[in-house]
């Protein structure tokens, strides 16, 4: 007789008191909410009262429906994905979640899901807009523009080091400066700016910073913006982006679309050196853009509003200093961009 599988739960700690059949991840070894875009760890299969109270979590990778709180009207058998506070929506986004096997009535309602994984049809072209690089082709050495075709990015070097590769594994490009004092620019950005801000558009890169410099005349923006610039990010008219000022670690929020210009907010994390962390901008909400450092949520209370806004994006790593001879080193392992499609 073969070997069987059981579907069950599985136990891990909470942070906090949960209702159940929520979506749950995982932040710091225990179970939070998870928000419409993350990736859930699965469902909650009872109520935890209280912080730090043992919970039982249902996979949804098993061969078995799974009950879940519907955050609004859902038709019998509609698609189903990720939506805020732990539930589930028939609007579309990049969190497909699988099929109800009930409808739902309004918020809250409990229904049950069939969880799946969804495969385009074959010739079906409709999907999401994904670009993702890892950046493992080689790039020509600073102040060497890209072969023409070469690459959906763009460099732009103006004194310093420039952008160039670095030599670890992975596929990882270095913006760096020199210990001259002088105005100087390096950055990446795709000059195609092929995201539709109204198509719910996600930044997600892998990014360290290996010298911070010693003087605040050097700024590191990286995030998604209406173009590039030559010398000074933030004269950019419109973006939603990460932001560290020189000499220290400390990552700021900031954005801005012509219209409402939200000045940078300490999100009170501070970058590790030498050390790679991730960085999510969810801009899915364009009047409510979300920030997000290795998985967790900064500045929940701030409303980042781009609404304004009605054009197009490009993903941008950029660094730039004064006339000043602060060194810097900013390291992008990966870069990954979606959307929906026109």
């Amino acid at each position: 007789m073969g070997a069987t599988v059981q579907a069950g739960p599985i136990t891990l700690i909470a942070t906090t008191a949960l209702a159940p059949y929520l979506r749950v991840k995982l932040s710091a070894n225990k179970i939070v909410v998870a928000e419409a875009l993350d990736e859930e760890l699965g469902v909650l299969d009872q109520r935890v009262l209280n912080a730090d109270d043992a919970a039982a979590v249902l996979s949804l990778n098993g061969p078995h429906s799974v009950r879940m709180v519907a955050g609004g009207v859902i038709a019998l058998h509609a698609l189903v994905y990720g939506a805020a506070d732990g539930k589930i929506k028939s609007t579309v986004n990049a969190n497909f979640i699988g099929t109800a096997l009930e409808a739902a009535s309004g918020d809250g309602s409990l229904i049950e899901v069939l969880p799946q994984v969804k495969i385009d049809a074959p010739g079906d072209l409709s999907g999401a807009l994904v670009i993702d690089d890892d950046f493992v082709e080689d790039w020509p050495a600073a102040a060497s523009a890209l072969p023409v075709g070469s690459s959906i990015w763009l460099k732009r070097e103006t004194l310093g080091l420039g952008v160039i590769d670095s030599v670890e594994a992975n596929g990882v490009k270095k913006l760096s400066f020199d210990a001259v004092a002088e105005a100087a620019t390096a950055a990446i950005h795709m000059p195609s700016t092929p995201f539709d801000i109204d198509k719910k558009p996600i930044f997600e890169c892998r990014l360290a910073v290996f010298d911070i410099g010693d003087d605040a005349a050097l700024d590191i923006d990286f995030g998604l913006a209406s173009a590039d610039h030559a010398d000074d990010f933030e004269a950019i008219a419109e973006f939603a982006a990460f932001h560290l000022n020189g000499n220290s670690l400390s990552v700021f929020c900031h954005s801005d679309d012509g219209t409402t210009d939200t000045a940078p907010v300490d999100t009170t994390i501070d970058l590790v050196d030498n050390t790679y962390a991730t960085f999510k901008i969810d801009a899915t909400d364009k009047a409510d853009v979300k920030f997000y450092i290795n998985g967790d949520r900064v500045l929940a209370g701030t409303t980042f509003d781009i609404s304004a806004y009605t054009g197009l994006l490009t993903p941008i790593v950029m660094i730039e200093k004064t006339s000043n001879d602060t060194l810097a080193d900013v390291r992008v392992d990966r870069i990954r961009c979606q959307s929906d499609r026109n």
